[in-house]
């Protein structure tokens, strides 16, 4: 599939003030959300120390939401107001993060059930969030700024967890100091939960500040009258069952939307099993201390980045078919070479191996390579799913396609938990992932190139017919 040309770059789209208010509120976002997540894993690490697999509950309790509400919240999102949902969003997020903070005022041996749960919540409401973001994006810009504003919001995500997990979490756990409000402790976990909690609000303030206007499908004049929020809710409600079979239908019978869907999802599902085993890697593999982990981890955050500034010009020189396969390539080398490097520093230097500073530089370097690796992967996936799916069914399949990965990320990161507690070290895992890897990236190549990508022309042709089946068939519900 060719990616779409642009001459446009960064700066050009940062001018725009809606997409600046839009990109602003995703980097805020995103940076506090890898916040919550290395102060869950290390919350959870104090009260249960070295357990892959009450980390993996935590995963899990974050993914099962998406598998139960991610395919409705689709089709919410297709008919709902996309600024309403990302600024209420937003709000209520604030709101679950401060009852939160709030929670861990408790005795910490008592508190976690309670994180479990409010976890499962603050992921049904992203739900409605993640489809509603990537349905705005092509709303704010011009259809040749695509791939760059892609490009810069994957760079966004990724600088965001860099700054999330390397920066704001562990310096703010370690910087924040103890004090007591009524004679009640403040930790720093507590502290770091109630900024968290401010800068929801400032993200919510930013979608608010974004005219409605802005919020319409390229082509029309001016914005369509927002509905009365029951009547729509109870309008989605009837017709949820039937839009949410139209979506797996629309992503099914295209096979270049399929493969592009379940690339996507095994990223985000390689993402979440990397972030599951971080802390033995760091533990187990290397013998240093769980603190260390964002550092450890600091290069795949600067690859991830550094990756994505360049993946547009990459993309469109290789095509999506080799920039795809030379991340899985890269993928299985890095992940390879991680339990391989301490293997040969052992037999380098048998007493002080984990401290050899060559040791570190080359975890660094696979760390680095693992990050740029997945730009050659997510990038043009996420550009394909985005070229391939018209507006008016987009939030389906941006929903489904979270649907797709989380429902499969549960069974593995319960056997990744289980393999590295009881019968596996990690370093055998990451053997085990290395060739999952590879073995996908071939699969990749065979199902490209058995089911070549549909000529632009007809598959707007068959997208137009079917909204107009859709539309159809909604009429009849209505009837009925």
């Amino acid at each position: 599939m060719a990616i779409a040309q642009s001459n446009k770059g960064f700066l050009t789209l940062l001018k725009k003030r809606n997409f600046l208010r839009l990109w602003l509120a995703q980097l805020i976002s995103m940076t506090i959300f890898n916040a919550t997540n290395y102060a869950l894993i290390m919350l959870i690490n104090s009260i249960v120390p070295h357990s892959t697999i009450m980390i993996g509950l935590a995963i899990i309790c974050f993914s099962v939401p998406a598998v139960l509400f991610g395919a409705p919240a689709g089709v919410f999102v297709d008919r709902l107001d996309k600024r309403r949902v990302l600024w209420a969003s937003n709000c209520l997020r604030a709101i679950v993060t401060l009852v939160f903070a709030l929670v861990l005022l408790a005795n910490r041996s008592s508190v976690l059930i309670p994180i479990y749960l409010l976890t499962f919540i603050v992921s049904a409401i992203g739900q409605f969030f993640s489809p509603a973001e990537g349905s705005a994006i092509p709303m704010l810009v011009d259809e040749d700024e695509l791939m760059p504003a892609l490009s810069l919001f994957n760079i966004t995500f990724m600088l965001s967890q860099a700054i999330g997990y390397v920066l704001l979490a562990p310096l703010a756990i370690a910087l924040l100091p103890t004090f007591k409000l009524f004679n009640v402790p403040i930790d720093a976990f507590i502290q770091l939960y109630a900024i968290i909690t401010i800068l929801y609000l400032i993200c919510a303030a930013l979608i608010v500040s974004i005219p409605q206007s802005s919020f319409s499908h390229k082509g029309n004049t001016q914005a369509e009258p927002v509905p009365d929020l029951a009547a729509q809710t109870i309008s989605i409600v009837h017709n949820v069952q039937n839009e949410m079979k139209e979506g797996w239908n629309f992503i099914h019978k295209r096979n270049s939307l399929l493969l592009a869907v379940v690339q996507l999802s095994f990223v985000g599902i390689l993402i979440l099993v990397i972030g599951q085993i971080a802390t033995p890697i760091v533990t187990d593999l290397l013998n240093l201390n769980a603190n260390l982990m964002a550092l450890v981890f600091a290069p795949a955050g600067v690859g991830l980045v550094l990756g994505s500034l360049f993946m547009p010009r990459i993309a469109r020189r290789l095509g999506k078919l080799r920039t795809i396969l030379i991340g899985n390539i890269g993928l299985t080398i890095a992940t390879v070479l991680l339990p391989l490097s301490t293997v040969f520093a052992r037999w380098l230097e048998p007493q002080h191996w984990n401290t050899d500073p060559w040791l570190l530089v080359a975890m660094g370097g696979c760390m680095f390579i693992a990050g740029v690796a997945l730009d050659f992967v997510n990038i043009p996936a996420q550009t394909a799913m985005q070229e391939l799916t018209p507006e008016w069914i987009k939030g389906r399949v941006l929903a489904l396609q979270l649907v797709l990965y989380n429902a499969c990320s549960i069974p593995v990161i319960l056997l990744i938990g289980v393999l590295s507690d009881t019968s596996l070290h990690i370093d055998r895992v990451l053997y085990l992932l290395s060739a999952s890897i590879l073995v996908f990236g071939i699969w990749s190549v065979y199902y490209e190139r058995k089911y070549p990508t549909v000529p632009a022309e007809q598959s707007d042709q068959q997208a137009e017919n079917e909204e107009m089946h859709l539309a159809a068939s909604s009429h009849r519900g209505n009837i009925d």
